[in-house]
Order: C-alpha cells, then structure tokens, then sequence
C-alpha cells in the first residue's frame, strides 16, 4: 500500500514538472514523458507488490521506457516529414511564381514578317513544261 502511495506522490511531482518545465517541447510529446514515467512507475509498484523478484519490476520500467522511446522518436520523425513537406511545396511554389527568363531581348523577341512593298518586284511563278504536266496514265493535268 505504502508502494502506490509513493507512486502517486511520485506522479503528482512528475507531472507538473514535466508540463512546466519543458515550455519548448510540445504537449503530446511532454504528456508522452510524463505518462510513461508514471505508466512505468505503476506497473513496477504493481510488480512489487505481487512479490515478484527485484529485477522484473526493473525490467519493466525499461521496458515502458523503451515503448515511451519509441512512440516519441516516432512522433517526432512524423513532425520532421510534415515540415520537410510543407518547406518542399514552399520552394515548389517560390519556384513556379519567379520564373526567370535568360537570354536577350533579341533570342526572345517574336519574328515579324516582313511587310510586302508596292514596289517590290513580283517573285517569278516556276514555269512548268509540257513533259513535265503528263501523268503516268499519259493524260495531262
């Protein structure tokens, strides 16, 4: 009995702690701190008082602590991969508003056609000779 008031205290002290104390680390992850300490704390008073050995109550809290490891490590890789996204779609997006041309005005100027004078000499038709007009058939065109 004297084992789970301990821990209560114990979690009582934790839990305050780990909220104000780590202002810079998020929420889910602080309360991820706080519950496997006081998750881990509960099993082995648990432990303890089923009589168990020493060492597997020990064992348990590593084990706890471990799982609280693991489930951090993964919350904070999958925040890691959603800021890498959103900075990737920010380039993508800087990348498509700026698009800078290179090169000068006359590579990138428009050709115009050249305007037909009234002076201008007519261009000469080809003249086609008789051979020229049969076709296979031998009939003219």
């Amino acid at each position: 009995m004297i084992q789970i008031f301990i821990t209560v205290i114990a979690a009582a002290l934790i839990l305050p702690l780990a909220y104000f104390q780590f202002k810079e680390t998020p929420l889910p992850k602080r309360m991820l701190i706080a519950g496997s300490i006081v998750a881990a704390a509960l099993v082995s008073a648990f432990l303890q008082m089923l009589e168990f050995a020493f060492y597997i109550p020990l064992l348990a809290i590593v084990a706890i602590s471990m799982i609280g490891a693991i489930v951090y490590a993964k919350i904070d890789e999958m925040e890691k991969a959603e800021k890498r996204r959103i900075a990737d779609e920010r380039k993508e997006k800087r990348q498509k508003a700026v698009h800078v041309e290179t090169g000068s005005l006359e590579e990138n100027a428009v050709p115009v056609k050249a305007e037909r004078s009234l002076y201008d000499e007519p261009v000469q038709e080809k003249k086609s000779f008789a051979m020229q007009t049969i076709g296979v058939g031998g009939e003219e065109r």
